[in-house]
C-alpha cells in the first residue's frame, strides 16, 4: 500500500485535521518474554523495523504478564508502541478466558481497528475490529500421520484440530501465511477462500554482525538445520551422505543441528558413517547460528513438506549453496533445478550433492541466483509486506460475518 492509500485510511496527517491513525493490536504473549516463538517471527521483524523507522500506526501489544525489560519492552520500544498487560493466562481455562473475554474487552477499550494473532486462534469478534490470524501450514491434514510425532501423528487429534481451525477461521477477515504453496493448501484443505489469504514471506534479521565462530570440530561440513520429525527426511540426508565418494566424505563431515533419535543411530551404524556424522541439539545464539551457516559447504533440506523453509534463506544470506526437496515451499523458494531433488530418490540426492560440493562453476551459478532472490527476504521487505497485509482488509471491508 503506498502513502496515498495510507492517507485514505487516515494513517497520515495526524496534525492536519484527519482521523487518528489506524490502531493495530497484536497478541504478544509469545513475543515479549524471552526467545521469540517461530510463529511470531513476522511480528518480531515488523516491530524491529518499526523501532528503527516507525510505521504510521498506533500499535498495541497485548500480553498476559509483564514483558521482559530487554527482550520485550526495550526490543520493540517506539513512540507509537504501547504495552498492555491483561493478567495471567497460565492454565488452559485461564488461557481461554484471556483470549475470549479479557482480550475482546481490551480491544474495545483501546479502540483497535485490526487485531493480529501469530497463530490460528482468535478472540471473540468485536464490532469494528478486523481479525487476522496466521496459519503457517496445514501439512498435518494431508501428509501421512507417520511423518509426524506425538499428538500430530494421531488421526483422532487431527480431526479435532481441523474442526477447531475451521471454527476459528470463520471469525478471520484475513489469514496470513508464509508461502504461495501454503496459501494453496489452506484453500484446498481448510476451505479458506483465496481472496482472504495473504502471503507474507519471512524476513531475515539485517542487523546480525558478520562475526562470531562456532565449530564442534575443525573439519569442514555439510549442514542440516531443523527439527527431527520424520517429515524432515533426515534418513535421506544420511543415505545421501553415505552414497558420496569416500574422498568427499573424508573431506567434509555431515552436521545436523537437531536431536538424534534411536533410528538415526541404527541407520548410521548400518551405513558405516557414524564417525563422520554429528548430531547437535544444544541451543546456539544468533551470532553462533550465523557463523554455523557461514561455515557450511552446503545446506540440506530434503523435507517432504515445508510451509516456508527458513534455513534456506538463512543459507542464501550466508553465501552457502542449498540442496532442497522439490516439494512444497522448498520448490517455491529455490529456482535452480540443480539445487532440488526428489526427497525419495537417494541416487538423485547423492548425484546433486556431489556436484554442489565440488563443481566450482555450478556453485558460483547457484550463489549468483541465490543473491538475486535474497532481497525479497530482507527484514524491510517482509515488514512492509506484512504491514500491507494487516491494513488490506480496511480497504475492502469485512469478509466474514460474526461467529
Amino acid at each position: 500500500m503506498n502513502q496515498n492509500g495510507l492517507e485514505n485510511l487516515g494513517l497520515f496527517g495526524r496534525n492536519r485535521g484527519c482521523p487518528p491513525p489506524v490502531t493495530l493490536g497484536f497478541d504478544a504473549r509469545f513475543l515479549l518474554h524471552g526467545e521469540v516463538h517461530p510463529h511470531s517471527r513476522l511480528v518480531h521483524v515488523f516491530l524491529r523495523q518499526n523501532r528503527q523507522t516507525p510505521y504510521p500506526f498506533r500499535i498495541v501489544l497485548f500480553t498476559d504478564r509483564e514483558p521482559d525489560p530487554v527482550q520485550g519492552r526495550q526490543a520493540y520500544a517506539a513512540p507509537n508502541v504501547r504495552f498492555v498487560v491483561l493478567g495471567s493466562a497460565g492454565g488452559r481455562f485461564a488461557r481461554l478466558w484471556w483470549l475470549l473475554v479479557r482480550l475482546p474487552q481490551a480491544l474495545r477499550c483501546e479502540v483497535v481497528d485490526v487485531f493480529y494473532s501469530s497463530f490460528y486462534f482468535l478472540p471473540s469478534r468485536v464490532q469494528g475490529v478486523r481479525l487476522i490470524n496466521t496459519i503457517h501450514d496445514c501439512a498435518v491434514f494431508y501428509i501421512d500421520p507417520a511423518l509426524n510425532r506425538g499428538l500430530l501423528a494421531s488421526p483422532a487429534y487431527l480431526r479435532v484440530l481441523k474442526q477447531a481451525m475451521q471454527w476459528t477461521n470463520r471469525r478471520a477477515d484475513t489469514t496470513v501465511t508464509v508461502s504461495r504453496f501454503s496459501r494453496d493448501m489452506l484453500h484446498r484443505h481448510l476451505g479458506r477462500p483465496l481472496a482472504t489469504i495473504r502471503v507474507c514471506y519471512h524476513g531475515l534479521e539485517d542487523d546480525t554482525p558478520d562475526t562470531g565462530q562456532f565449530t564442534a570440530r575443525d573439519e569442514p561440513y555439510f549442514l542440516f538445520v531443523g527439527t527431527n520429525l520424520p517429515k524432515k527426511n533426515i534418513r535421506q540426508c544420511l543415505a545421501g551422505f553415505a552414497g558420496l565418494p569416500p574422498e568427499i566424505r573424508a573431506r567434509w563431515r555431515l552436521r545436523l543441528k537437531t536431536a538424534c533419535h534411536p533410528e538415526d543411530r541404527s541407520q548410521m551404524a548400518e551405513l558405516g558413517i557414524g564417525d563422520r556424522v554429528d548430531f547437535m541439539d544444544q541451543r546456539l545464539d544468533d551470532l553462533q547460528m550465523a557463523a554455523f551457516f557461514r561455515g557450511a559447504r552446503l545446506l540440506l533440506l530434503l523435507s517432504y513438506d515445508e510451509g516456508f523453509g527458513l534455513p534456506i534463506i538463512e543459507a542464501f544470506a550466508a553465501g552457502v549453496p542449498v540442496l532442497v526437496s522439490n516439494r512444497a515451499a522448498c520448490n517455491e523458494l529455490v529456482s535452480l533445478e540443480e539445487c532440488k531433488a526428489d526427497p525419495d530418490d537417494t541416487a538423485e540426492i547423492t548425484r546433486k550433492w556431489q556436484a554442489l560440493a565440488v563443481d566450482g562453476t555450478l556453485r558460483r551459478r547457484c550463489l549468483g541466483e541465490q543473491a538475486r532472490l535474497l532481497p525479497q527476504f530482507s527484514s524491510r521487505a517482509a515488514a512492509d509486506n506484512f504491514s500491507r497485509a494487516l491494513t488490506a482488509s480496511l480497504m475492502t471491508g469485512p469478509t466474514t460475518v460474526g461467529a
